[in-house]
Parts: C-alpha cells; sequence; structure tokens
C-alpha cells in the first residue's frame, strides 16, 4: 500500500486533503484580518487617547513645568499638582522667541493671564513678547535658521 486507506479510494483522499487545506487557509487569513482590523482601530484608538491626554501643564506658584502630565479623566483645570497636592496645574501656551527677535527650539511655556483671572496682557518671561491664545509660531525661516544653528 501507499500509505493511505484500503477502504477510501485514493481520489477521495486527495479531495478531502483539499477541503482541510482550503479551511485552514480560510481560517488564517480571517484570523489575520481580524487581528489587523483590532490593531488598527480599537487598540489604536486607546493609544491615541492615552496620547492625548499627556500636556505640558505649569505650577501657577512655582512656575515648575511638567512637560507630560496625564490630565485626569472627567476633570477642569486647575489640576492638582502630585508634589505639592494643590490644584495650581494650568494648560500654557507655548513662546518660541527670543529676546533678539530670533526663533528657538524650546518654547517657553506661559500660563495667561487671561486663564488666572488676572488684568493686562501676558508677557513672556524670556522674550517680553505678548503670548496669545493659540500664540503663533515664529515663520518657517527663523525656525529652520534656529535649527541650523542647533545642529553646529
Amino acid at each position: 500500500m501507499n500509505g493511505i486507506a484500503a477502504d477510501v479510494p485514493q481520489g477521495q483522499t486527495l479531495d478531502r486533503r483539499k477541503v482541510i487545506l482550503s479551511a485552514t487557509a480560510v481560517a488564517l487569513s480571517l484570523a489575520v484580518l481580524v487581528f489587523v482590523v483590532l490593531k488598527y482601530t480599537l487598540w489604536a484608538e486607546t493609544t491615541a487617547a492615552d496620547a492625548s491626554r499627556n500636556r505640558a501643564v505649569v505650577d501657577s506658584e512655582t512656575g515648575e513645568v511638567i512637560l507630560s502630565f496625564r490630565i485626569p479623566e472627567k476633570s477642569a483645570y486647575p489640576w492638582e499638582n502630585p508634589k505639592t497636592g494643590r490644584k495650581t496645574l494650568y494648560l500654557p501656551e507655548s513662546c518660541y522667541w527670543t529676546k533678539d527677535g530670533k526663533a528657538k527650539l524650546e518654547p517657553t511655556y506661559v500660563i495667561l493671564n487671561l486663564v488666572l483671572d488676572k488684568p493686562g496682557k501676558t508677557l513672556c518671561p524670556d522674550c517680553g513678547r505678548e503670548v496669545v491664545v493659540h500664540n503663533p509660531m515664529p515663520p518657517a525661516n527663523l525656525l529652520q535658521e534656529a535649527a541650523r544653528a542647533a545642529r553646529k
């Protein structure tokens, strides 16, 4: 005999193998498809949601900058500073200017007077420029110049 059961003709054994192989291929394809869909929908959303809750914040009393503070769900600022236990953390605006009118790559984080219910304009402590809501970046050519200077 050639390894095929005596009571099953050879053609039927090959047909059965084809069916089993086809079913296995379909099941494997479905498993890969389910994995890809889950990876790019459920898991990716969780990662994006987590990333969007990590923000730079500034302590209004100490001036301490926390670059990656996880904002608690369903909360409003000011948030509690884990070091002091006081609700003194606010979202800042970023200022990318220097005193001499050039751009810099690392921002100075500034809490707006408006947010703190203080009167008057908010001035950047580094460059002296007014800082506003959605503070604009320096022009691209100045940022490129700052990047070239940083590489030297």
